[in-house]
């Protein structure tokens, strides 16, 4: 490959990985690839990396995924072979930091705030595109439909006429109510804002208070979560239909999970929807976001 391209290391994920990668390597980039399969045999762009120390090594940005982990310590990798789960792709979000070059730029989605500290510690500039505003509002749109795939999956019924729940009306809770009132659903918000409850009025949704939802329970076929924290309560499970299917959107599990199997309430645990439904337009995503960055940083 040419001296002349930048070499970006590029580790762990899922499908939305594999697009980032293709759509890198057509710039004047050379991507170092590892954690992931990647398929795409239209470039010579592109390194397959045995060790993932070979695709930090001399990259002066390196990509993690998002989230980059889920246990706040190693690398959100999927693996693809009996090799893979022996042990070689157990790797620490620190390893990586450690071995980054002393003036690359670490990307990563959603960085645990001690490895952050753990980067500024060491020298190392690590910056989140999660934080991004425009890439959150469009990684709405995949996080929603891929919901609204999981409603279906598990329905005997349509969401036409179904009653649904969605708490919180943020990014994804807006987006999410807009195409389930599409489809002819009747959709409530259950959020505490005030405001958030005006919106999704106006937007046409019914509304209800959280803390009315608390003391009194109303019935839905589906209930589609995207607050971060715990707001069903074994209390508050304890009255639940039982028929009802709840869809986790949020980071953070907000139903007290052992209330909701003795209760024997479906609870889908819909993490990285975009990744798993959508992965080319979540991959376009995720690559319009660290472009502008790479952009913005000087490095492309």
């Amino acid at each position: 490959m040419s001296k002349e391209k930048v070499k970006i290391g590029i580790l762990g994920g899922d499908g939305r990985s594999e697009i980032l990668t293709s759509l890198l390597s057509k710039l004047d980039t050379e991507c170092a690839v590892w954690g992931f399969p990647y398929t795409d045999e239209k470039t010579n762009e592109t390194v397959k990396c045995g060790k993932w120390e070979c695709a930090v090594s001399g990259a002066p940005a390196v990509i993690l995924p998002l989230p980059v982990t889920f246990d706040g310590i190693r690398l959100n990798c999927r693996a693809i072979s009996d090799i893979e789960k022996s042990g070689d792709y157990d790797v620490r979000i620190t390893e990586i930091v450690e071995a980054a070059e002393k003036n690359s730029l670490i990307l990563a989605g959603k960085i645990p705030a001690s490895v952050i500290r753990f980067a500024a510690e060491r020298g190392k500039k690590i910056r989140d595109y999660y934080e991004s505003e425009e890439f959150q509002i469009k990684n709405a749109l995949p996080t929603a439909e891929g919901a609204i795939g999981c409603a279906m999956s598990m329905l005997p019924f349509t969401l036409a006429r179904s009653k649904t729940a969605v708490t919180g009306y943020g990014r994804i809770g807006r987006t999410l109510s807009h195409r389930l009132l599409a489809l002819g659903s009747d959709v409530t918000c259950i959020a505490r804002s005030r405001s958030d409850l005006s919106w999704a009025w106006v937007d046409g949704c019914r509304t209800l208070p959280l803390d009315d939802y608390r003391r009194d329970p109303a019935d839905f076929n589906v209930i589609f979560n995207t607050v971060p924290h715990t707001i069903f309560s074994p209390e508050v499970v304890s009255r639940i239909d039982p028929d009802t299917v709840f869809i986790e959107l949020a980071s953070q599990s907000g139903i007290d999970a052992a209330a909701a199997k003795g209760r024997g309430i479906r609870v889908i645990k819909a993490a990285s929807l975009p990744g798993k439904c959508s992965p080319a337009t979540a991959g376009r995503i995720l690559f319009d976001a660290v472009h502008a960055i790479l952009t913005e940083e000087g490095i492309l």
